[in-house]
């Protein structure tokens, strides 16, 4: 009997151990977010591509690489996640709120194709060039996204001089 009770009492201080064990999901993210990190990409919750004004809540996720020119700003949202918005010229992208001058198009028309199939929204304001992505790929997805998103920064570059 006072073995149960040993055992017992040994589970009820190991469990709470257990709890601050990652899942094997929240350390794929810890380790695609730290990848993210050492690939000067910030990672910040964001409200959805398609949000209206009013709508607050953050309900994505932004990768996000900042301007370098502090002067370089840009605003606007391309997004595939829902049907608010006006036609874009990439098949299933559409614009909400502002759309991007037209100097954009032949980059986004080449990018677009090329970006995972978790990235619902190519979004550009004062902070810098994001994707709001699903986080459902792995670190050769995160590559991709930030090859196209020194792409797409140095097209803001460009059009900023």
């Amino acid at each position: 009997m006072s073995w149960l009770l040993i055992l017992f009492i040994i589970a009820v201080v190991i469990s709470p151990l257990m709890w601050l064990k990652q899942s094997p999901h929240s350390k794929r993210m810890t380790e695609l977010r730290g990848l993210a990190n050492t690939l000067s990409i910030q990672v910040s919750l964001h409200r959805r591509p398609d949000a209206r004004e009013d709508e607050k809540a953050l309900e994505a996720v932004c990768y996000r690489m900042p301007w370098l020119q502090r002067d370089c700003h840009q605003n606007w949202v391309l997004q595939r996640f829902s049907q608010r918005g006006w036609d874009s010229h990439c098949e299933g992208w559409r614009w909400t709120h502002h759309q991007a001058d037209p100097a954009w198009d032949s980059l986004l028309g080449e990018i677009i194709p090329q970006m995972p199939s978790g990235v619902t929204g190519v979004i550009a304001n004062r902070a810098g060039i994001g994707l709001i992505w699903d986080e459902r790929g792995d670190a050769q997805d995160l590559q991709k996204m930030s090859e196209n998103l020194q792409a797409l920064r140095k097209k803001a570059e460009e059009m900023c001089h």
